[in-house]
């Protein structure tokens, strides 16, 4: 990002250095120059601007060449635009999480603070690639229409932020892997053909997992995303399609135990699977509700998947804790995944089995 003045340097400074520095007035310029002496006066002042005839005979009189006069005239105009930019801009500060804009300067892609409001909101909309905060607002709202589907697993009982989401989405989208991802060609028969694979890698929480489920998922033309989120954002994962060919599965880590990862997985696979391409189930406006059976269809996805017809009856009613590790194993998912669905289920409280829930490290990125 170029380092960018709060002000505006009009050419005519150079203009008045170079006259003192000669010893020359104004109106012995404007004789050397052919022009008036309010003239010279305007540009000193940047009340006129340099233009190419004035630049070439500057030249003559200064030496300074007339590329670097144009320059100078192209740079103030620039400035002036951009700080008549800014001060519109900073009406719209407040509308920027404060969370969203620390996310941002914690990774270095943003600089100002709201103590330079219209200059944070222009960073903000650039990092994006939007050119005004309306058309921002408008692609963010109505994501169904631009390129990419979306939907999501969210925390029960939360405020949904569309400008930390369409954030954490845009970061996704800077990985490699996301790039990558545009060249994939995705194979549904063969993601169905892989989901025991899948099934059977998750059994096992190791360090490896994350890395080996992106590229068994990359093998059939899935991307699969782990993108530290915004402190605020309350999604574990969303699904969302590159051109209505490629699924993404981005997930937040925001719960980082092997059994919210592994759920959220299945669970956006069986939006990938299920949902028709470049449908949205989840709504970027508060004022909609998500498609709940479309949630509902995902999450069953997920859940038939992972533990199959019988689904948790081998731990019966009140499972003791110490048995809940032996029977997963025996059933075929990890402990962490058997303690998620248990607690969701109301089969165990939530401070049971904490310690059969390994933590995967948070978010994996693909920078």
């Amino acid at each position: 990002m170029d380092k960018q003045t709060n002000y505006a340097v009009a050419p005519g400074e150079f203009l008045a250095e170079w006259l003192d520095d000669n010893s020359m007035t104004q109106q012995h310029a404007a004789d050397r120059l052919g022009t008036s002496r309010k003239n010279v006066n305007e540009i000193v002042n940047g009340r006129a601007p340099v233009t190419p005839e004035t630049a070439v005979r500057l030249a003559r009189l200064t030496g300074i060449p007339v590329g670097s006069w144009i320059r100078f005239e192209a740079m103030y105009r620039a400035d002036l635009a951009r700080l008549h930019d800014e001060t519109e801009l900073a009406v719209h500060v407040e509308k920027i999480p404060a969370g969203a804009a620390a996310y941002l300067r914690g990774r270095g892609i943003i600089t100002a603070t709201k103590r330079n409001p219209g200059k944070l909101v222009s960073e903000f909309l650039g990092f994006h690639g939007f050119g005004t905060w309306q058309a921002f607002v408008d692609n963010t709202e109505g994501a169904s229409a631009g390129e990419y589907a979306l939907a999501a697993l969210k925390e029960q009982k939360t405020t949904f932020d569309s400008l930390s989401c369409a954030t954490w989405l845009r970061v996704g989208e800077l990985t490699d892997a996301f790039e990558q991802g545009r060249d994939f060609t995705y194979d549904e028969a063969a993601l169905r053909r892989l989901l025991p694979a899948l099934r059977a890698r998750a059994q096992d929480s190791d360090d490896s997992l994350l890395t080996d489920l992106a590229e068994m998922l990359a093998s059939v033309g899935v991307v699969f995303l782990m993108v530290e989120p915004p402190k605020q954002l309350s999604l574990y994962g969303m699904t969302r399609w590159i051109d209505k060919r490629v699924p993404v599965i981005q997930q937040s880590g925001r719960r980082n135990t092997d059994g919210f990862i592994i759920w959220t997985l299945f669970h956006e696979l069986g939006h990938v699977l299920n949902d028709p391409r470049g449908s949205q189930h989840f709504e970027y406006t508060t004022k909609r509700k998500r498609t709940s059976a479309a949630e509902t269809g995902a999450n069953k996805f997920a859940y038939d998947t992972l533990f199959g017809p019988a689904g948790i009856s081998p731990w019966g009613d009140l499972p003791q804790p110490r048995d809940v590790a032996r029977i997963a194993r025996e059933v075929g998912v990890s402990p962490g995944v058997a303690v998620h669905q248990l607690r969701r289920r109301q089969k165990l409280q939530y401070w049971q089995c904490t310690n059969l829930m390994v933590d995967l490290g948070g978010a994996n990125e693909s920078d």
